[in-house]
């Protein structure tokens, strides 16, 4: 029975689910308590024997994990170096994915001793999340680079040199979480934060934030490499799997990262503007409906000029809402090209083409929408009617309107959301 409690002190322990529904205590942990201040006093003086002999004491327990919890094991061991111990403590807990597990009774100066020391599993609150999952990642990669470098069996070593690149894709929490649940709501009562089950590792997968995908190819290698390497492991069918696992979370970040393929030819509103030739201006909305795009749009042009014999003074005299249809001939992820008809008061005819500039990196979150702005290029013939008058008009007589094609070239802005 010792040594079996010795080998769970050292990460290999027993399954849990027949324990979760069992209950300690608090008022009768005293003995345990004191175990743990020794322990910690032990690790804070380098004593290592101390050290041991405390972990056996709280290991030997009816219900495994209830005074000491198999992460505040691992923190221990990383915190003395024993990566040895700690290489396969960690691997353990990662195997034991979104299972519910118990944590220890105690919320003690131990407990927060080795969160402080190692800030290696979630749920601190006394800093931004962000910034906490950094630091919790430095770390994390720290210790198992320094494993993968340390003389233990290459076995772990080669195990290490796997959980560095695996760092970023899980999330271990402590209980941390329910301890400030508690403080903030005040009904969480003391026998249930000393019986807290619940999920300690979590697959952790965040589309909004950037992932390595090219550098996951090179986790694959290693995986692949450990799992033909070392057959008979205990964690090499694990490992085999997490590609499987890990490969999947990678295709769904690159269809998510990549929305836009789902959004080319479909639809969305925007808002163009446009300056031209003859300092003409342009401003439309234009809306689309899978191919098809309609654009409410106003036109200025009140340029003037004289006829070629300088007899009289032309205007352009565009001063017009009007509606064109356009159609979706081409579009991918830079470009979209798309002929027009339409008018109002006029008749109009043409060609615009964008090109996406700048687009939003993931979808958002309430609209499910994508964001883009692009440059835009359109020609637009019109035909319109313009107005000629003498220098001097005085009289109705001296002015004179006829129908005529003109030619306009703009380039312009637009904000689209998809």
């Amino acid at each position: 029975m010792i040594l079996a409690a010795f080998a769970f002190s050292q990460g290999i322990g027993p399954e849990q689910v027949d324990y979760n529904k069992v209950k300690v205590n608090p008022a009768e942990m005293q003995s345990e308590l004191n175990t743990r201040a020794d322990l910690l006093q032990a690790l804070k003086t380098g004593n290592t024997t101390k050290v041991d002999s405390a972990l056996l004491v709280l290991s030997y327990e009816k219900i495994p994990e209830s005074t000491i919890d198999s992460l505040e094991i691992l923190q221990v061991n990383l915190i003395r170096g024993r990566y040895d111990l700690a290489v396969p403590q960690l691997a353990n807990i990662l195997m034991k994915k979104d299972k519910k597990v118990r944590y220890s009774f105690a919320n003690d100066s131990l407990f927060h001793y080795l969160r402080n020391e190692t800030r290696f599993a979630a749920h601190y609150r006394d800093r931004p999340y962000d910034r906490d999952r950094r630091e919790r990642l430095k770390k994390a990669k720290k210790y198992m680079t320094e494993a993968a470098q340390a003389n233990i069996k290459q076995e772990y070593k080669d195990l290490a040199g796997i959980l560095v690149d695996l760092a970023p894709y899980y999330e271990i929490s402590d209980k941390g979480q329910w301890i400030y649940l508690s403080n903030a709501f005040k009904d969480i009562s003391t026998d249930s934060l000393a019986n807290i089950v619940a999920v300690r590792t979590e697959d952790w997968v965040n589309y909004h934030q950037e992932m390595d995908t090219i550098g996951v190819l090179s986790l694959f290698e290693k995986m692949r490499a450990f799992y033909k390497k070392y057959p008979e492991s205990e964690y090499s069918d694990w490992i085999y799997q997490k590609i499987t696992s890990l490969n999947k979370h990678v295709e769904g970040y690159k269809r998510y990262r990549n929305y836009y393929l789902d959004k080319l030819y479909t639809g969305g509103l925007g808002l163009e503007a446009f300056i031209g030739s003859s300092a003409a201006l342009v401003v439309g909305i234009p809306l689309q409906y899978s191919r098809f795009i309609l654009t409410p749009s106003y036109i200025y042009d009140n340029n003037s000029y004289r006829t070629k014999d300088g007899s009289r003074i032309e205007a352009n005299n565009l001063d017009n809402f009007f509606v064109t249809a356009g159609f979706d001939a081409f579009e991918n992820k830079w470009f979209k090209i798309q002929p027009f008809i339409g008018g109002y008061e006029f008749f109009t005819t043409g060609l615009q083409a964008d090109f996406r500039f700048w687009m939003s990196k993931t979808l958002g979150s309430e609209f499910h929408d994508g964001t883009y702005l692009s440059l835009k290029f359109r020609y637009m013939g019109i035909y319109y009617t313009s107005e000629k008058t003498t220098e001097n008009a005085i009289a109705e007589d001296d002015r004179t309107k006829e129908k005529k094609w003109g030619n306009w070239f703009f380039a312009g802005i637009g904000v689209h959301f998809w």
